[in-house]
């Protein structure tokens, strides 16, 4: 929105230009005037935001006093008055909650019951358990709090509870001394996938952007809870995979950076990924030896992110859209999948190694191709860093002394800087051409 508004303010600054050029004349710049000046009012500011975020912290700051208050006169409660005193924040979200339903409220008001009963329904499981001695890990707890905020990020269509939402998934999986059921944690994760979904496939989604953004962190918590029940290289591939290829998709529809947040994630996800499994450290495929069940849900992941890709891939086919990157994150995919079933490698990963390496050069080659070819500086400098970064790699691999490594590192920084002067003063030249061509 704010980028919309100044873009507003732009356009305003260029109607008198308009009207003296004869483009426009005086009341359509009335007009255009009045209209974009009004959006701009409805328009939230950032001083808004600001306000918003400091109306949080004074509430946080004073919920958390109230709790040090009771805290501290815990002991001369009686059992009834703590019991009463558990329930008191559900009860005042669940009031603002159904009141904000029948009213039919602003969505701040759905945002804040949504957030203030999941808390009040944090605060009475936390109280009840204290009071009642009944024990309990951090994983159990966190995950009886989430299935009960579940519903209500659906009925209020909260993004706030959806990020906090995610945040406690990472809580769920506890602490290495505790052990996870993954049946619940599956269902945790399955349960915001709609929700997620949704906004990112809406157009008009206010979240959608943001979901970018969080659809990440769902990932991240994916890998850190599923990826080592069978061969993590699989599904570290194939996430780096399909967010590059959702890149793409959204680069080709011009949307900027920060609308676009898999991009750059996505690419040097891949390449530390590749790093590593082209690298002499250990067999990045090698598969553990878990438990069935770890096995079935690991596969279960696996198989949602593969669709997904397949999804993805099949759409850009019919679009006609598919060029030779998307075909290399097909062909990743593949040699993910050919080096966890082949059972050579399990033993000798030297062939893992060579088709790592081998594809982390090809890959790198094509995307200093499509930078020239498309004077795309962005693809001209990752095609670049894949290139050094193979090489430098191999330097330390290789049976080399320190000077000579030192030498081949200045030489590699030298040409970095070169190369980018290089092709700075070839897009240039290309837009001074392009500038020319159209005033003539």
């Amino acid at each position: 929105m704010v980028e919309k508004t100044s873009v507003i303010r732009r356009f305003l600054k260029e109607l008198p230009n308009l009207r003296e050029s004869g483009i426009i004349d005086s009341t359509t710049e009335d007009n255009l005037q009045k209209h974009f000046e009004a959006r701009i009012a409805a328009a939230p500011s950032p001083q808004k935001y600001f306000l918003l975020a400091l109306s949080v912290i004074g509430s946080v700051l004073i919920a958390g006093g109230i709790i040090l208050l009771f805290n501290y006169n815990w002991d001369m409660f009686t059992k009834t008055t703590r019991i009463t005193i558990a329930f008191l924040p559900i009860t005042l979200g669940a009031g603002l909650s159904i009141y904000t339903l029948i009213a039919g409220r602003a969505q701040t008001w759905r945002e804040s019951s949504a957030v203030f009963t999941a808390t009040g329904t944090a605060v009475v499981i936390a109280l009840l358990s204290h009071i009642y001695h009944t024990g309990g890990t951090l994983s159990e707890f966190m995950t009886l709090v989430l299935l009960l905020a579940l519903p209500l990020l659906y009925i209020f269509n909260s993004i706030t509870l959806a990020t906090l939402y995610t945040l406690g998934l990472f809580m769920a999986l506890g602490t290495w001394r505790e052990s996870t059921s993954l049946p619940m944690v599956f269902c945790l994760l399955a349960g915001i996938l709609p929700f997620a979904g949704w906004h990112l496939y809406r157009d008009r989604s206010p979240y959608r952007i943001w979901m970018r953004y969080l659809v990440m962190g769902l990932a991240v918590f994916a890998l850190t809870a599923f990826a080592g029940k069978y061969s993590p290289g699989l599904m570290l591939f194939t996430v780096g995979a399909l967010f590059m290829m959702a890149a793409m998709t959204l680069q080709k529809r011009g949307e900027k950076m920060r609308r676009n947040p898999w991009l750059l994630s996505s690419f040097f996800f891949l390449l530390i990924i590749l790093s590593i499994g082209s690298s002499a450290v250990g067999n990045i495929f090698a598969i553990a030896q878990p438990i069935p069940e770890g096995i079935l849900y690991f596969w279960l992941i696996e198989g949602i992110f593969l669709f997904l890709f397949a999804i993805i891939f099949m759409v850009e086919y019919l679009r006609k859209q598919i060029d030779f990157q998307r075909v290399m994150m097909l062909i990743l995919i593949l040699i993910a999948l050919a080096c966890t079933f082949g059972g050579i490698f399990q033993n000798d990963h030297i062939y893992t190694r060579l088709a790592l390496n081998i594809y982390m050069g090809v890959f790198g080659i094509t995307l200093l191709i499509r930078g020239c070819r498309e004077t795309n500086m962005l693809a001209f400098n990752g095609g670049l860093l894949t290139c050094a970064l193979l090489i430098g790699l191999r330097f330390f691999d290789a049976d080399i002394g320190v000077l000579a490594r030192a030498i081949g590192f200045i030489l590699l920084g030298l040409g970095f800087i070169g190369a980018n002067i290089f092709f700075s003063r070839k897009l240039a030249q290309a837009k001074s051409t392009e500038v020319n061509h159209v005033q003539s």
